[in-house]
């Protein structure tokens, strides 16, 4: 069987401007991809965010990104928090690099700048995208899943016969905040790939200016409760509340008269006498006595799944 021949990265063409942030080819400009998920999808990303604080993130991220990029070119550690934690992920995760800020395009529409490739065989490729956030809300990581996933269709497309492995987001922050102490996070979220079909539909919506119908969103039967839902949720909050209180009143009273039981034709009121509940702290045990093994006495049981509604 013949040897795999090694894939090398192919240059796109597309001349990356970026002070003003533009794609061209040859004489086209060329839309990026986070335009596309801004209009598509989250249009209020920044709604009500003051300017001066979108741009100290965006100033802040940058610096990341150059730092980063100057370690994988040049194997020059600056000496900041998110580049040490960088390294540290890079060989955690057997990350080799093969290139930053790599170009690609459809070859026609749209082009894009994926902040970091990582080699894993002659044909595999994995792709990371930084982030700087404070938090990766559930929000952010979906749109950097999109982003990704793009990024995946388009480098498969444009370096023929490669292939994308894991797509993850490089979470790297450090910044001091207002009582001195630092918001310090170095982490690797790995996302599932959007299906190509699903990514290749989605350009071809925004090109003809259309709203793209979100498979992974909230379906309309669903949406169309929301207001049932929340109602519902509110009436239940309300009978709670009310009920505790009852509780309450009906405990201290039993409590001042040292009755056990109160009961009626259809109802049984029991009060139960305080007491005290002990737990064996497992982490600190752990913590304590590192050299033992817990694994023949811990016992594993399923849980099963559940929904969490937020209003």
């Amino acid at each position: 069987m013949a040897a795999k021949k090694k894939i090398k990265l192919k240059d796109s063409g597309v001349i990356f401007n970026a002070e003003d942030h533009t794609y061209l080819l040859g004489d086209k400009f060329l839309s990026g991809i986070t335009p596309v998920l801004q209009r598509q999808f989250f249009p209020t990303e920044f709604e009500g965010i003051p300017k001066h604080i979108v741009d100290a993130a965006a100033e802040y991220g940058t610096g990341v990104h150059a730092s980063c990029e100057d370690f994988d070119a040049n194997w020059i550690c600056d000496g900041t928090q998110e580049v040490i934690d960088y390294i540290s992920l890079c060989s955690e995760f057997n990350l080799t690099h093969e290139a930053s800020e790599y170009t690609v395009t459809d070859g026609k529409d749209y082009a894009s700048q994926i902040d970091k490739v990582y080699r894993v065989s002659d044909d595999t490729f994995d792709l990371g995208d930084i982030k700087t956030y404070g938090q990766m809300t559930q929000e952010k990581t979906e749109k950097a899943r999109w982003q990704l996933s793009i990024y995946a269709m388009l480098f498969e497309r444009q370096n023929r016969g490669a292939k994308v492995g894991r797509l993850f987001i490089i979470h790297l922050r450090n910044k001091q905040k207002k009582d001195g102490t630092f918001d310090h996070i170095s982490e690797i979220i790995f996302v599932n790939r959007i299906p190509s079909e699903i990514c290749e539909d989605l350009l071809a919506t925004d090109l003809r200016g259309e709203q793209f119908i979100n498979p992974y969103g909230i379906p309309e039967e669903y949406r169309s409760q929301e207001a049932i839902i929340r109602e519902l949720i509110q009436t239940k909050a309300a009978i709670e509340e009310k009920l505790n209180g009852i509780k309450a009143k009906i405990l201290k009273d039993m409590e001042l008269k040292n009755v056990r039981t109160w009961a009626t034709d259809t109802m049984r009121l029991t009060r139960k006498l305080p007491t005290q509940r002990s737990s064996f702290n497992l982490a600190l045990f752990k913590t304590d006595h590192p050299e033992y093994d817990y694994d023949q006495y811990m016992r594993v049981s399923e849980v099963a799944g559940s929904l969490s509604i937020a209003v």
